[in-house]
């Protein structure tokens, strides 16, 4: 059951260009097809170059866990997103994000009034991650958390299976209830049901740190140390390129 469960939100609309397109999912056993990872190439801010792809991953193949917080408006308010790694060296984040209409902007209080739907962005790193640190230049880290294999292979289906449910029951954002970081303690409380709701779920900016206290990052350094760690650093002209992702884990402060 949802967090917020409402049976009006549209399934077709006029949207935006980068959520034109949901993700889908094929599932034959083992191997899980998504159809419709995004891949948009930034020229601007707001002039997308944009491109889809179709991958398929062995759900055996999924090793680790990384938490994205990319704030964008001070130090209490950021992007919360994660990212899953894959034996053959692939990523695919997923990014928990408002699915505005053509001439909707974002505005936190009108999220609380149905106004937008929701929507599971699943994308290339070079798109989710490489529009925030290199054409937006918004403060973005790069956590990895301390979670098995086997655990993080339960998440990455829980996330799919997500997928599947908003595309066969469309549900609105709320500002509160039904958003980037209440969905990602959902997911983490399906493994442990013991974690609980905290105002830095709602201050979203300090999810990074409650992530630390819950123990799912490394706790053999205090959580300032992991912060200054985590932080991507990208040069002027560096190129969001085949690289990237690997490239950002190199770049990290410290």
């Amino acid at each position: 059951m949802s967090l917020f469960p409402v049976r009006t939100a549209p399934r077709d609309a006029p949207w935006l260009m980068e959520y034109t397109r949901a993700a889908s999912i094929e599932w034959q056993g083992e191997q899980v097809t998504v159809r419709n990872v995004r891949n948009f190439r930034y020229r601007t801010p707001s002039d997308p170059v944009p491109a889809w792809y179709d991958a398929s991953y062995d759900l055996a193949s999924v090793q680790s866990v990384d938490l994205v917080v990319s704030h964008w408006a001070g130090e209490a308010i950021a992007h919360v997103f994660i990212s899953f790694g894959f034996s053959d060296g692939r990523h695919l984040a997923i990014s928990i994000e408002t699915r505005r209409q053509q001439g909707q902007r974002y505005s936190t209080w009108l999220g609380f009034l149905r106004t937008y739907a929701l929507i599971y962005v699943v994308a290339d790193e070079r798109d989710l991650i490489g529009v925030r640190t290199d054409i937006r230049r918004e403060r973005v880290y790069l956590y990895p958390l301390a979670v098995s294999p086997a655990l993080a292979r339960q998440v990455f289906v829980q996330y799919l299976k997500r997928v599947d449910e908003l595309n066969r029951t469309p549900e609105f954002y709320n500002t509160l209830f039904n958003n980037c970081t209440t969905n990602i303690l959902r997911h983490a409380r399906e493994q442990a049901p013991h974690f609980k709701y905290s105002w830095k779920i709602l201050c979203s900016g300090y999810a990074d740190a409650y992530t630390w206290e819950l123990g799912l990052m490394d706790q053999q350094l205090p959580f300032a140390a992991i912060k200054q760690r985590a932080r991507i650093v990208r040069q002027e002209g560096a190129e969001i390129d085949e690289a990237f992702s690997g490239e950002i884990r190199a770049q990290r402060a410290g």
